[in-house]
């Protein structure tokens, strides 16, 4: 029995946040091309942003992947690449809170 719980568990661990479809790298390519517009992605960028930066919305007590890839999959009038698909909205929320220090 202890054999069938252990290569659930394994396999987990293998397949990680893809099998969530949680991608970094896919939500920083779309961050890039739909959020950086007001939205300062990188520090290390020299630009000012006109909202937030990723690493302050990270930041946020409270904040996780699971609240923030639902605000992005809702419609915002200030937002304009949004909504996006719950895939492309988890890849963000991963890619934003992996900023969180």
């Amino acid at each position: 029995m202890r054999h069938c719980l252990i290569g659930p568990a394994v396999l987990t661990l293998f397949i990680g946040n893809s099998a969530l479809g949680q991608d970094v790298d896919n939500g920083r390519q779309i961050a890039e091309r739909s959020c950086a517009t007001c939205h300062r992605i990188d520090m290390s960028a020299g630009k000012a942003s006109r909202a937030i930066t990723f690493t302050a919305i990270a930041a946020k007590p409270g904040m996780s992947d699971d609240i923030l890839s639902s605000f992005l999959l809702m419609p915002h009038v200030t937002m304009p690449g949004l909504p996006m698909n719950q895939n492309d909205a988890r890849d963000v929320a991963a890619f934003v809170m992996s900023l969180k220090k």
